[in-house]
């Protein structure tokens, strides 16, 4: 991830590189039936690999913010366009990969509208880590009302909203399936996440000084807590029925809190650039492991990471934009 300056921000990096690879591992150890059994035991951080989605969808925010954040103007063809060739090149040889998966045409062509998180028979077929990729897709698309709430009340307001639409969207979906018997997935909803990715856009305008937050914001102390929280609901879940409403929350407020410290600290060491290394290629990665685990059992995390960094080498890599500089950004906006 590069900033308007055109430096890169290792911090982002490493924690998409964690992020990646603890679905990864997820999703490795989840073949093992000894884990599944007692994960508190056998694999407590595999168990809980999954939480790196919504560490994904607050760097998301952080970064689609960035540029307004830093005095350039956001145009909706202009992002659309970049957004499109940095994301679809790769996500479009990945449904290839995975079409002896598909149900038949319309499960492809609901991946290919990236709606396929509004049917709970298209949401985790194929691949089912996409479903994410549609929420990023939509959650673009809510960009544009967050931006204008954004410049028309405070981040309290615009945050709450955000909060409110999640249970708002449960609603909707329990209203559909009760008038229609359609079943209207309501946590793949983009607007159960919209909070979530909201986070992020308040902790890029902390960064750069637009925005000036209280230092409990960046406590790992209530980061830690927020993800002991949601771990406990996870496995309560059967058990505490409201903990399926709330968990993703805790989730995502525990990434922010951790984002928010590392991005302050800009901790340097061997692990964080082995892990910011792993960054460069995540989107590759969460992309094609299970692929990868589909031909390849006991080894198939380093070949999940090789496979991967080639993906992003060939595929990714040939369209990401070169960073503009957040001078050039100023001088666009003056001009205009």
């Amino acid at each position: 991830m590069t900033s308007p300056s055109g430096k890169r921000l290792i911090a982002i990096d490493a924690l998409r590189g964690v992020a990646a690879f603890a679905v990864v591992l997820y999703h490795y150890t989840g073949k093992f039936a000894a884990f599944n059994e007692d994960p508190t035991v056998l694999g407590f951080v595999p168990a809980y690999g999954f939480a790196g989605v919504f560490l994904f969808f607050v760097i998301s925010g952080f970064c689609i913010h960035m540029r307004w954040t830093k005095g350039g103007e956001v145009r909706f063809k202009e992002f659309w366009f970049r957004r499109w060739k940095r994301l679809y090149p790769a996500y479009i040889v990945t449904l290839l990969l995975f079409l002896p998966a598909s149900t038949g045409v319309y499960d492809i062509v609901m991946h290919l509208l990236m709606l396929h998180n509004l049917d709970s028979m298209t949401v985790y077929s194929m691949n089912g880590v996409l479903w994410t990729l549609a929420i990023e897709e939509q959650l673009y698309l809510l960009y544009f009302v967050l931006l204008w709430m954004r410049k028309r009340w405070d981040w309290g307001t615009t945050i709450l909203i955000c909060l409110l639409a999640r249970f708002v969207w449960f609603g909707v979906s329990a209203f559909v399936y009760e008038l229609t018997a359609f079943d209207l997935p309501a946590h793949e909803g983009a607007l159960a996440n919209w909070w979530i990715w909201a986070l992020g856009a308040v902790s890029v305008e902390a960064y750069y000084g637009k925005i000036t937050l209280p230092n409990w914001h960046y406590s790992l102390l209530l980061s830690a807590g927020a993800f002991a929280i949601a771990a406990t609901m996870h496995f309560g879940t059967y058990r505490w029925g409201w903990g399926i409403f709330f968990e993703p929350l805790f989730w995502g407020a525990g990434s922010y809190f951790l984002l928010n410290r590392v991005m302050k600290a800009q901790w340097n060491s061997r692990i964080v650039g082995i892990a910011a290394f792993i960054g460069l290629f995540s989107y590759s990665l969460y992309l094609t492991h299970e692929f990868v685990f589909q031909y390849v059992y006991y080894l198939g995390i380093p070949a999940c990471l090789l496979f991967a960094y080639l993906f992003y080498l060939v595929l990714e890599k040939p369209f990401i934009s070169k960073p503009v500089r957040s001078v050039e950004l100023n001088n666009k906006a003056t001009a205009s």
